[in-house]
């Protein structure tokens, strides 16, 4: 008997070694399949998700752009109607001293086009004759001369002239637009 317990736990214990075996290499196989799946699932992921984002990033640079078109337009609009505005204002010759007229002409510009702040007429030689302005006192016949300043030299050779943008006390932006009338007098003015 004891040779045939003894084969008998020998082959009981082979047969669960075989059955532990058996289980445990299933295991490993459910292991391997779910780590080559879930890798696969999260690769797919980042992808799909890199494209997503390059995708979304196209169309707000996109549409981003659209805008700045958009407000170059209209800020292009903008000065156009202020150089035409302008462009009244130079059509009265210097041999007529008419200064008087000359100076409502330049409040009337102002009151009908709030975005001019400051508007300065010069004669021929490049002396400021009339200077209109929201924000400092007006000036007739400064005679300060402008002549060797860019604002007059670009608006008599090119008939205008567009200054850099600034910005007074951190909020609004200004710039000087001078534009040079039939008769070669450029009117200077600072719109908003």
């Amino acid at each position: 008997m004891t040779d045939f317990a003894h084969k008998l736990t020998i082959s009981g214990t082979r047969s669960f070694v075989g059955r532990l075996l058996h289980v445990m290499l299933f295991w490993k196989y459910v292991a391997l399949f779910v780590a080559v799946l879930s890798t696969a699932l999260i690769t797919n992921s980042l992808i799909e998700t890199w494209f997503t984002y390059q995708e979304h990033r196209a169309a707000l640079v996109r549409l981003q752009r659209e805008q700045a078109d958009s407000a170059a337009g209209r800020i292009s609009q903008f000065i156009r109607e202020i150089e035409s505005n302008l462009g009244w204002t130079t059509h009265l010759s210097w041999a007529i001293p008419a200064m008087e007229q000359r100076e409502l002409d330049g409040i009337r510009l102002l009151r009908q086009v709030p975005a001019i702040t400051e508007l300065s007429l010069l004669d021929d030689q490049g002396r400021e004759q009339l200077r209109i302005s929201r924000q400092a006192m007006d000036r007739v016949g400064g005679n300060v001369d402008f002549s060797a300043e860019d604002k007059y030299r670009e608006a008599v050779a090119n008939r205008v002239y567009y200054g850099p943008v600034n910005f007074r006390r951190g909020s609004e932006p200004f710039m000087t637009l001078s534009v040079a009338g039939a008769r070669r007098r450029p009117a200077s003015a600072s719109p908003k």
